[in-house]
């Protein structure tokens, strides 16, 4: 992964955000996120991290979940708002299964039952940015019907309280 973007624009604060956590410069990846922010999980708001302390522990715990080069698709913002957007590939890992516990996904049965079970998901963010250009508010949309789909047939979801 590079820390450049394929064209001359200026990187965005979101893609700061995101080579720095990939870079586990996790003191740089704070710093683009502003002291009040809202991250909200998607589609269902079944989570909302609350404050830049909450908001650097979630971006950390999922870097750590998950060591792996994702595919960005879109990154563009303007000095108020942008949008960025990624495929996630991989294999389920039990640290995976673990950080899932923690956001109120929802798994087909038993989400441990997928470890080593290969994926690959759309993610995208759309974000405010405040005066100082910091990330101030998100929303995180986990593509969960096409990632459930990959999987074997279960007889129910199991919904993990966080």
């Amino acid at each position: 992964m590079t820390t450049e973007t394929a064209t001359t624009e200026k990187m965005t604060v979101f893609r700061k955000l995101f080579e720095s956590g990939f870079h586990n410069d996790f003191k740089a990846m704070a710093d683009t996120i502003a002291d009040d922010c809202e991250w909200v999980l998607m589609p269902d708001m079944n989570k909302i991290y609350k404050g830049k302390k909450e908001v650097v522990q979630l971006c950390t715990q999922g870097k750590l979940a998950s060591d792996k080069t994702p595919e960005i698709l879109f990154d563009k913002a303007t000095p108020e708002w942008g949008v960025f957007e990624y495929v996630n590939r991989g294999v389920i890992t039990k640290e995976a299964v673990e950080f899932s516990k923690t956001t109120g996904w929802q798994f087909p049965g038993d989400p441990s039952t997928l470890v080593g079970q290969k994926y690959a998901v759309g993610v995208s963010f759309i974000y405010q940015i405040n005066a100082e250009g910091k990330i101030s508010h998100l929303r995180e949309y986990l593509d969960m019907a096409s990632l459930m789909k990959q999987f074997k047939p279960a007889d129910k979801l199991v919904e993990h309280d966080a």
